[in-house]
């Protein structure tokens, strides 16, 4: 279930300031003197990075409102406190300054907005665009989970992404998936804070290969495989090679291609094996259904198409569906559903909303 708690009040307050600096960074009115100040904030505290890139991610899931996809000064900060190139997946360590007073804490806020107050028109509307910024920020906080902030590779609902990480390894990124990258000398960790992610591990015996994920670690050095995060509990299908599994009692496993396991925070089931080609079909385009329980069906597919599929009739919950369906065609799975269940009435209500009953 997704979280609705609220951020801390500090986390909360620097979101604000950081869409605040960002809706001025965007006004086309950004000076030199503006841009070191801005570098200087950010450059200040951890904290404050964090909360950048937050605003950043609010900014660029406004992208299609806005026209553009670009966003400028997204790159970290450098050595310096200029801008450099980012590569995939690789931190870069940024300096400790001191911060500018006329930054701190709401007070900071109130002077900037102040500063805008009194220039043009123009500037006056970017006020405006200030206070929708922090009011954004404050709502999409509620509605998204804290992990989605944490990460540094996410994907939207129904969207899929590849990335390529900086020992070489490529993770495909299902639907609604967020990841966080934690690479030492000594190991390559990621962290699956929720969703479903393929990875193709690039073979290092020195450095393992390390998903983790609802207290659950998957452990590879060369190999091929996915993890599905559901609440509590950890998927795992084995493509090809060989993974340890361990739950949080430090219960371990190990799979061979073809295994899969579900991982619970006190134990490890294996389950039937299934061949390797059949596994995460999601990564070509289909959804799968073997039996499946229609409720758990109507499930799957709310994580892929647009808008809901509620099911009101809880007596047609547990029967079952059987089939392979296309990710791009789910309106058509949805019309199927009928022909397993010829009880159930299909009822579009809009494009967005189709009601079972």
């Amino acid at each position: 279930m997704m979280s609705t708690e609220p951020m801390p009040d500090d986390a909360e307050r620097l979101l604000e300031q950081a869409c605040a600096w960002l809706s001025q960074l965007h006004s086309g009115e950004f000076s030199t003197s503006a841009q070191q100040e801005l570098n200087a904030w950010r450059a200040a505290d951890s904290t404050h990075e964090q909360a950048w890139q937050r605003a950043e991610k609010l900014w660029a899931g406004l992208g299609q409102l806005r026209g553009r996809r670009v966003i400028p000064g997204a790159q970290p900060l450098s050595g310096e406190g200029g801008w450099q190139a980012h590569d995939e997946g690789v931190r870069v360590s940024r300096p400790v300054a001191k911060l500018d007073s006329r930054l701190r804490g709401n007070d900071g806020l109130r002077s900037l907005k102040g500063r805008v107050n009194t220039r043009t028109r123009s500037r006056r509307s970017l006020t405006l665009a200030v206070a929708c910024c922090a009011l954004l920020a404050v709502t999409l906080t509620a509605l998204y989970p804290p992990a989605f902030w944490r990460a540094d590779y996410l994907t939207g609902k129904g969207e899929q992404r590849t990335v390529t990480l900086a020992d070489g390894s490529r993770v495909m990124l299902n639907t609604a998936t967020a990841l966080a990258i934690h690479f030492d000398d000594n190991v390559r960790r990621v962290e699956l804070l929720t969703g479903e992610a393929f990875f193709e591990v690039a073979k290092n015996p020195q450095r393992p290969f390390v998903v983790s994920s609802a207290g659950s670690e998957v452990r590879a050095v060369g190999t091929a495989f996915s993890v599905q995060r559901q609440s509590a509990q950890t998927q795992v299908e084995l493509v090809e090679g060989i993974v340890e599994i361990q739950d949080a009692q430090q219960h371990r496993e190990r799979l061979t291609a073809g295994q899969s396991a579900l991982i619970s925070g006190h134990a490890i089931a294996l389950q039937a094996a299934k061949r390797p080609e059949n596994m995460a079909l999601w990564r070509d385009g289909y959804l799968e259904f073997d039996g499946l329980p229609l409720h758990q069906a109507v499930a799957q597919i709310n994580q892929y198409r647009p808008g809901r599929v509620v099911l009101l009739n809880p007596a047609l919950a547990d029967k079952r569906i059987s089939g392979l369906f296309r990710l791009d065609a789910l309106d058509q799975a949805i019309a199927s559903l009928n022909a397993a269940v010829p009880e159930l009435q299909i009822v579009s209500v809009t494009p967005y909303l189709v009601v079972l009953r």
